[in-house]
């Protein structure tokens, strides 16, 4: 995600009025009000407006707290910190599976909320940005490293990545189809390796042959 504006105001008044409106919007949906999460926070209504100026700037600094409360940075470092681009590759979809499933209720209804309700909408399309410039980074270094099939450019290769580690495949393959957040994790590296890695099948007799 793009980096949030610099806190206004008491961060601990800050974090009871996210933690509330995290907590309404998987209880009640979309349609929270600002009036809501002020109630629930124990705070007024100008409180709110004065720590996050609209409910607009309130739900963008939701979604950075919500990644922040799951260890955002010691994930991105986990991720981007892997000696190869492959296995930079892999731990991304190992840590969108396991994620995402922490996250799924809040992603979910943002994303139905993103056409109707334009505070959540905002949200949505700055975690989206932020994701595809992740996932830009991993594919860029599949280039950098040599490991980039012929025929498939950097954008391309990072928009199969984006696309496949969205919360909506996951949902359904977890949930509809009945796959383990382990076996969306296995299938998709694969799917993605056979898809974007280069000269894969020779290091994969390779492996066999030193086992």
């Amino acid at each position: 995600m793009s980096s949030p504006p610099e806190p206004y105001g008491d961060p601990q008044t800050r974090t009871s009025i996210l933690d509330a409106a995290w907590t309404l919007l998987e209880e009640r949906g979309p349609g929270v009000r600002v009036a809501d999460i002020a109630a629930k926070a124990g705070v007024s209504r100008q409180t709110v407006y004065l720590h996050f100026g609209d409910r607009a700037s309130l739900f963008v600094a939701l979604g950075d707290h919500v990644d922040v409360s799951f260890g955002r940075d010691q994930l991105r470092a986990h991720v981007f910190g892997a000696p190869t681009a492959v296995e930079s590759l892999r731990r991304w979809v190992q840590t969108m599976s396991w994620y995402t499933a922490k996250i799924d209720s809040v992603s979910r209804i943002l994303e139905l909320a993103a056409e109707a309700d334009e505070a959540l909408a905002a949200v949505w399309r700055d975690r989206m940005t932020g994701r595809r410039g992740h996932v830009r980074r991993i594919a860029e270094r599949l280039a950098a490293e040599g490991q980039l099939v012929d025929g498939w450019t950097v954008e391309s290769a990072g928009d199969l990545i984006f696309a496949v580690t969205l919360p909506g495949p996951w949902r359904v393959l977890t949930t509809v189809v009945g796959w383990s957040e382990e076996r969306y994790a296995d299938e998709i590296t694969r799917m993605l390796e056979r898809s974007l890695i280069a000269n894969r099948s020779a290091k994969s007799s390779a492996t066999a042959e030193r086992t």
